[in-house]
């Protein structure tokens, strides 16, 4: 190479016909003849050839061959989707769902799939934050309006109820635009929202999808069978956990597994204040109506204590009771045909859905309902503001009605039911009889106690408790349905205590540490990872020490670091904190006519600081 005249044997010597390294330059051109503006002089290719190899300083990229579609174009130009070594050589396609973010990507996550924070050509999705190459996205912000990562439900930081702080769905509301407010749902209308576990269209419980439309385990033919998110599991299940609800991301899934990251168990739940129970009265107008319809088994009847036997000793195919055909005097039914419409809805009566509500009992395991004028159905049923054929009562209150409640547990065996009231009171477990006080009769009580059925006080009734308690099996899950009838004025007692059912619900708890991230985590790096250090996450899973992205430059580990804007960009900073591309990285691209690295501006480099190429 020459700066001034060159000698002729000079094969870098420019030719008359265009030929040598400065192509046109006309040689004969005095040298001390004015230099004509830098953009009028012709480009030089500084000798790199295209293909051979070698990747000169006028060449982006040279894999030893001049064939497009492999990562270094015809002209040495690095191709979209490849990454190409600095020296020369064979590229490498840049690949999507690899763990290694590489520039144009901004994340990647493993897989190519959108709607994970990391969209299929590995670009941050709106309401996303990537801020571990190589792990799974997260919610960029609770409240932003966009429903990301774990969350449930984002209404936008609106301050109305349905979505809360953590942007978890709340009971009652359902969350179907993102950045809206939160809409009530209704139980009853037949479309599952919210957190609503079933909606068959009504309100009615004891259907496999009860009041508050919760699912109700399934107990047809005496055996209870696992529905997930009743709460229960049975021994023998297929269901890893059940926490009462059907929602993914709390360590129990939406079809009852045990989540990565998480452990359940069953555990004791605290005991609550009171629990609610949903109830199923029908309203009867007594055989003294005037009118119709009436029915002759309600206040036409008489008697003064329990009547045994007055129904078999097991439900029938829809979980009723059956009667016996037995009539002591006028104590029970009239017939097998009446007694039919006292547990099932018939023209003869008027359904009335309900609760009764159960109190602790000081500090014990003890619920119970007392009341010495149960008159549930007062102004109700035949006698609502609606009624077409109103009933008359007698003493200013309705003595006419069933009432019909059903729970489930899990027999432990020092279970204990305490009843007392009139009329008609019958206790059903797992499809058998186990107390029986029948009849019409003034209050009287009664004790089904599984850890002594001798408490039962009466030598029948203890029998019949004993014979139920041995046909059930610590572990299992039963259903108890009480079945009442008051059927004749003029007092209504009613009192049920319920003791020993204790609840157990499952309980699954996060391990920070394990390497896998739940939604009570922002990190997990794995056993003795948790370091804090550069790049690790912190001890209790929800910090991280510095880490490329934080926007913080890392001395002696990172040579740059914008934050969220690490996009690789020409004079920027890539995804891995290494400097962008950029004038004097060796790699000629973009506008670059050249690229000597730190060789730029030397005076045998033929690039200048700037890379442009110089004449030489």
């Amino acid at each position: 190479m020459c700066l001034t005249a060159c000698d002729p044997d000079d094969p870098a010597r420019p030719g008359p016909d265009g030929g040598g390294a400065l192509g046109t330059f006309d040689a004969g051109m005095p040298l001390d003849a004015a230099v004509p503006p830098r953009d009028a002089l012709p480009r030089t290719d500084a000798g790199d050839v295209c293909g051979d190899g070698m990747r000169g300083i006028t060449e982006a990229c040279d894999d030893g061959d001049a064939d497009p579609g492999d990562g270094c174009s015809e002209t040495c130009v690095v191709e979209e989707g490849f990454r190409c070594p600095p020296a020369g050589g064979a590229c490498r396609a840049i690949v999507c769902g690899d763990r290694r973010v590489e520039s144009p990507e901004r994340c990647d996550d493993g897989d190519a799939d959108a709607g994970d924070g990391c969209d299929a050509s590995c670009q941050v999705e709106d309401g996303w934050a990537c801020t571990i190459p190589g792990l799974e996205c997260q919610a960029a912000s609770c409240g932003d309006g966009i429903v990301a990562g774990f969350e449930q439900c984002d209404d936008g930081g609106a301050a109305t109820a349905g979505c809360s702080a953590e942007c978890r769905l709340e009971p009652g509301y359902h969350c179907p635009t993102p950045g809206a407010a939160c809409a009530p749902t209704r139980c009853g209308d037949g479309m599952r929202q919210g957190v609503e576990q079933c909606d068959d269209g009504n309100v009615r419980a004891y259907d496999g999808c009860d009041n508050e439309c919760r699912n109700e385990p399934s107990c047809m033919g005496g055996t209870c069978a696992a529905t997930c998110g009743d709460g229960v599991i049975l021994p023998g299940t297929a269901e890893d956990c059940d926490d009462g609800n059907t929602l993914s991301g709390d360590g129990c899934s939406a079809t009852c597994d045990e989540e990565d990251g998480f452990e359940c168990s069953l555990v004791e739940q605290p005991l609550p204040p009171s629990i609610r129970l949903p109830v199923v009265h029908r309203d009867f107008r007594g055989g003294d109506q005037a009118g119709s319809p009436t029915h002759p088994d309600f206040n036409t009847r008489g008697g003064d204590g329990i009547t045994f036997d007055m129904v078999s000793d097991t439900l029938d195919a829809e979980r009723r009771p059956v009667f016996s055909g037995l009539v002591v005097g006028g104590s029970g039914a009239l017939s097998t045909e009446s007694f039919h419409d006292w547990y099932r809805d018939s023209a003869r009566n008027t359904p009335v859905l309900s609760t009764i509500e159960l109190t602790r009992v000081g500090t014990t395991d003890q619920y119970e309902f007392a009341s010495t004028a149960f008159f549930p159905l007062d102004g109700q049923g035949w006698d609502s503001p609606t009624s077409t054929a109103p009933e008359t009562y007698m003493e200013d209150h309705n003595y006419g009605f069933t009432t019909e409640i059903r729970y489930w547990f899990q027999y432990q065996g020092d279970e204990r039911l305490d009843f007392r009231g009139d009329d008609d009171v019958w206790v059903f477990v797992d499809g058998h009889l186990c107390l029986d006080v029948g009849g019409l009769h003034p209050a009287v009580p009664a004790v089904m106690d599984f850890a002594n059925p001798a408490n039962a006080g009466d030598a029948r009734q203890t029998a019949i408790v004993t014979e139920c308690r041995d046909r059930l099996t610590v572990g299992g899950v039963y259903e108890v349905i009480v079945f009442h009838a008051e059927r004749r004025c003029c007092a209504s007692n009613f009192r049920l205590t319920l003791s020993g059912f204790v609840t157990r619900e499952s309980r699954c708890d996060w391990t920070c540490g394990d390497g896998i991230v739940t939604r009570y985590e922002l990190c997990d790096d794995g056993p003795g990872m948790n370091t804090g250090e550069y790049g690790r996450c912190g001890a209790d899973c929800r910090s991280r020490g510095p880490y490329c992205g934080d926007g913080a430059v890392e001395s002696g580990v990172e040579q740059c670091d914008e934050g969220p804007d690490n996009d690789g960009r020409y004079g920027g900073c890539n995804p891995d904190c290494t400097a962008g591309p950029r004038c004097g990285d060796g790699v000629r691209q973009g506008a670059e006519e050249c690229d000597a690295g730190e060789e730029n501006g030397a005076p045998t480099s033929g690039c200048d600081a700037e890379c442009e190429l110089t004449l030489v």
